[in-house]
């Protein structure tokens, strides 16, 4: 009796320690989507476009792919892309942080290691009622070539 007594509470404390430590104190949660966008062959420099205005104090996960589709065969231009935000210290940029010459088909290069990469993503704190915006400028003279730019925007928090 006494051994089956004991089983019983052994038994009883291991159920009662695996349902608790199986039930977390908050449920995970993902990330949500605010803007999803895919502009296709683009011939045209982007100035300054408003992704976002943020309603509250967040940060945010910023994902953008961006490809040479059509190239200019005696370009002499380069394409940048640059990103903008305002935080706690005050307006923030990433000026020119993704680029591609006019001439060379293929995914735009990460500025700071000139490698292509992927997509970038930038990460930052936005404030309430601020814009966050994104620039594609055309350095030197139009030739023909054009470019696809794609990007989601996150709330992380």
């Amino acid at each position: 009796m006494n051994r089956t007594l004991c089983v019983m509470v052994l038994l009883l404390g291991c159920a009662l320690l695996v349902k608790s430590s199986a039930t977390p104190g908050a449920s995970p949660t993902s990330p949500v989507i605010l803007v999803k966008r895919r502009l296709l062959n683009q011939t045209a420099p982007i100035s300054n476009k408003t992704i976002f205005t943020s309603a509250h104090d967040g940060v945010y996960r910023l994902s953008t792919y961006a490809v040479l589709t059509t190239p200019g065969p005696s370009s002499t231009s380069i394409w940048e892309y640059s990103v903008a935000w305002t935080d706690d210290a005050g307006p923030e940029s990433a000026p020119n942080i993704y680029y591609q010459f006019g001439q060379d088909l293929g995914q735009f290069f990460s500025n700071v290691n000139a490698s292509p990469l992927g997509g970038l993503v930038t990460t930052f704190e936005a404030k309430a009622g601020t814009d966050i915006t994104y620039t594609v400028s055309q350095v030197g003279p139009p030739d023909g070539s054009a470019y696809s730019l794609y990007y989601v925007l996150e709330e992380i928090e």
